[in-house]
This record gives structure tokens, C-alpha cells and sequence, in this order.
């Protein structure tokens, strides 16, 4: 009977988490695509204003997206990749976006690495980052690290990865790059699709990565 009652929460627990990855997939989705329509929309005055600021508009780009990575902000994708495929175009804005998220991710694992658990907790809390901890491995982290970056927040991997793993900041940052690299040609090109489209290619690529993800997850490290 105990038994029965355990196996029950946890199915239950299982679906609610379902549901929940499930709503925020939604949420990112249309957010994506009502800013990129909202770019194209108002292009011609998002050109101008950007423009005018010279030089400083992509190094802007760059550092905002740095800083969200480092403060878990999910903006980068939602709001600044759209309105930087307005104005420069997909490739320069996924050579940005990548170049931002390394710095980022070379920031939050500094940080995890060289001051700790309590600073961590002071920026963005623990309860996400211990959840990657108990999943990573102290052997053959590299490329584990580059398919991870497809599918989970650079922020709180990280934090995760500069707290727990052995892996050095040198083969952290390439895996990194490597990893996020596809991710960032992926929405910079489909800022620049229709919605309809939009809206498919995103659910079609969270959905096989997804499956891809949950085949070959890891079972927790032993402590």
C-alpha cells in the first residue's frame, strides 16, 4: 500500500513537472515570436535609433547578453536576439549572441569556481544549480558539457560546472563555444522567419532535443 501510495506522487510530481516545462515552452515560444513580429514591425524606427549609437550598439549587445547570462536574465533570447535580427541581420547577431554567452558562462563559472557556494546563492540561489550537481560526472565531462549547452541554460550550468566539476576553465570555455555555437545560428535564423514558422521550428526543436536529452540523461553522481 505504501508502495503504491510513493509510486503514485511520484507520477504525480512527474506529470506537474511535465506540465510546468510545458508552460514555460509556451510562454518562451510566443514571447519569441510576439517580439520578432513586433521587429519587424517597428524596423525601420529600431534601425535608426540603434544605428545611431555607432559602435557601441553591438558591443551593447554583446555585454547585455554577458549580463543576463551572469544573472540568470532569459532576455537575451526573447527580446534582444529578434531586435538584433532587425537591424543587423542573423549571421553578425549569432556571431554577438554567442560571443556574449562565453563571456557570460566564463563569468558565472569564475565566479562558482573561485568564490563558492555563498556567492552563488547571493546572485541567483541554489536550488536549480544543485539540481544540475547531483547529474554531473567527474569523468568525460567535455563533450557531455557541449551537448548540455544545447538544451540548458548557460547561466545556471555554469554555476553548476564552476562549483562541483574538475574540468578546467580552458576546456569549460571551448565546450562552451562549441555548444552554444548551433544554438545561437538557430534563433538568430528564426528571428527571421514568419510566426507560423517560428512557432513550428521552435516546438519541433525543443521536442527532439528534448527526447534526445531524456534518452541519454545521466543517473546522479554518487556522493
Amino acid at each position: 500500500m505504501i508502495g503504491w501510495i510513493n509510486t503514485k506522487r511520484s507520477h504525480d510530481f512527474m506529470h506537474t513537472k511535465y506540465y510546468h516545462t510545458f508552460f514555460i515552452l509556451a510562454v518562451f515560444v510566443a514571447a519569441f515570436v510576439f517580439a520578432s513580429h513586433t521587429a519587424r514591425q517597428y524596423e525601420p524606427i529600431i534601425k535608426m535609433v540603434i544605428q545611431s549609437a555607432g559602435v557601441w550598439a553591438p558591443i551593447g549587445f554583446v555585454v547585455l547578453t554577458a549580463v543576463f547570462v551572469v544573472f540568470v536574465i532569459p532576455l537575451d533570447i526573447v527580446f534582444l536576439i529578434p531586435v538584433g535580427v532587425s537591424v543587423w541581420g542573423a549571421i553578425p547577431v549569432a556571431l554577438m549572441s554567442i560571443t556574449g554567452w562565453v563571456i557570460g558562462a566564463a563569468f558565472a563559472f569564475y565566479i562558482a569556481r573561485h568564490y563558492g557556494s555563498t556567492t552563488v546563492r547571493k546572485l541567483i540561489g541554489l536550488k536549480r544549480v544543485q539540481t544540475l550537481e547531483a547529474r554531473i560526472p567527474q569523468h568525460n565531462l567535455f563533450w557531455l558539457v557541449v551537448l548540455w549547452r544545447m538544451a540548458v541554460s548557460v547561466d545556471v550550468l555554469s554555476y553548476a560546472l564552476g562549483l562541483v566539476s574538475t574540468i578546467s576553465f580552458s576546456r569549460y570555455l571551448l565546450a562552451t563555444a562549441i555548444g552554444v555555437a548551433p544554438f545561437g545560428f538557430f534563433f538568430a535564423y528564426a528571428g527571421a522567419l514568419s510566426p507560423w514558422y517560428q512557432v513550428a521550428i521552435l516546438i519541433f526543436a525543443a521536442s527532439a532535443l528534448g527526447t534526445v536529452l531524456y534518452r541519454y540523461r545521466l543517473p546522479q553522481r554518487e556522493l
